[in-house]
């Protein structure tokens, strides 16, 4: 293709799209959001831009090459190496996990990894206060204390979210592959796909690239008298690694970090089905268990399955370490996939992230942005 005729077609594209995009990029602009925005038709670019600060102190822009926590977002990687697993024939989905644990309290020897994936398992979303979210623990103890606690709920009865239980898949996926779960995923699925700079000890980027993340935490004094606390650096995502190696409880629930571009190419990946077979996808994706009494939301295996009204249905999960805030939707029915990130929870604009949304739907389902594909000047 001619560089005059990309450049026109490239142009084309702006003007179509340009009304409703300036209309939110300016509100993006004008707030005090910092991070990216990640809009693409398959492999087509829609949008993208940073906004803010990765770095306050040192005045370093949040740019396309910034790497970022994607907190619970990680939980679809777990899944699917699980997946990898059972068809290897390593893993059952139906197998209880006194099968792998030992001294399994009777309360919990019913629960399966369908529902650890499913977050069916009726474990509590976290493990007492004393395990701190970035502590280095003990996994056979860890194991031991969380099968001890009590159940929200019978096993395969209900759906509460828990941490705890893809903490657990974590310990499975070492156990069936007799790899660290890291090193499984990055060699399996994240290599396979693309994805080169995303993962959490693996993860081979300078410090200087990685989001410094901020928050407005309360001291005592604050809480008690209701003092706004200011916003500060609490260190990048990394930070606790490079003070003091070792594992921590959260491991396969949260702790990967990202790039859009890397973002992007897992959401190429799972479109074309690549890393799984078709039936694993299936299962994957299959709204197994409803969130809510709505119905709207369901769990499938490590992602929610989403049917709003008069929104197409959209394939996604969102993540916090609770500074840090990711979200990533796939829309299967139009080719659409959104990120969004941020290293400031607090300002964090979520009304207008939803109207985004919902207007890259109708944009994209309308055609008024006709987006061009793996363009070149050649």
């Amino acid at each position: 293709m001619a560089f005059a005729g990309v450049w026109s077609l490239l142009v084309a594209l702006q003007l179509s799209a340009a009304e409703p995009l300036q209309h939110w990029q300016q509100k993006l602009e004008q707030s005090a959001f910092s991070g990216t925005v990640f809009v693409a038709n398959s492999d087509a670019i829609i949008f993208h831009q940073s906004f803010g600060f990765a770095d306050r102190e040192n005045q370093r822009a949040f740019d396309e090459h910034t790497v970022f926590d994607i907190g619970s977002v990680t939980k679809q990687f777990t899944a699917t190496a699980i997946m990898l697993l059972v068809e290897q024939g390593k893993l059952s989905l139906s197998a209880t996990i006194d099968n792998y644990f030992p001294d399994v309290p009777a309360d919990k020897k019913n629960i399966t990894i369908h529902h650890l994936l499913t977050n069916s398992s009726g474990l509590p979303v976290n493990p007492p206060r004393r395990f701190r979210e970035y502590d280095v623990i003990d996994i056979d103890a860890y194991i031991s204390q969380v099968l001890k606690l009590k159940l929200v709920s019978t096993p395969g009865e209900a759906y509460h979210y828990s941490n705890i239980g893809f903490s657990l898949l974590a310990q499975l996926i070492e156990i069936a592959s007799g790899q660290n779960w890291e090193a499984y995923i990055h060699q399996n699925i994240l290599l396979p796909a693309g994805l080169t700079e995303t993962g959490y000890r693996l993860l081979n980027v300078p410090q200087e690239r990685l989001a410094i993340n901020y928050g407005a935490d309360q001291n005592w004094l604050q809480w008690l008298f209701r003092i706004q606390a200011a916003s500060r650096s609490v260190g990048d995502p990394l930070q606790h690694l490079r003070e003091k190696p070792g594992r921590r409880w959260g491991e396969g629930s949260g702790h990967f970090l990202s790039t859009a571009q890397d973002m992007h190419a897992w959401y190429l990946a799972l479109r074309s089905g690549q890393i799984l077979s078709a039936a694993s996808w299936a299962q994957m994706l299959h709204p197994h268990i409803a969130e809510t009494p709505s119905k709207i939301d369901y769990y499938g295996y490590g992602w929610v399955i989403s049917s709003p009204p008069e929104e197409f249905t959209s394939i996604w999960h969102d993540g916090s370490n609770g500074y840090s805030f990711a979200t990533f939707h796939y829309y299967p029915d139009i080719d659409l996939f959104i990120l969004t990130a941020s290293n400031d929870i607090d300002n964090y604009p979520y009304p207008l992230m939803t109207e985004m949304r919902k207007s890259m739907q109708q944009m994209v389902a309308n055609k008024s942005i006709q987006p061009t594909t793996n363009v070149s000047a050649d």
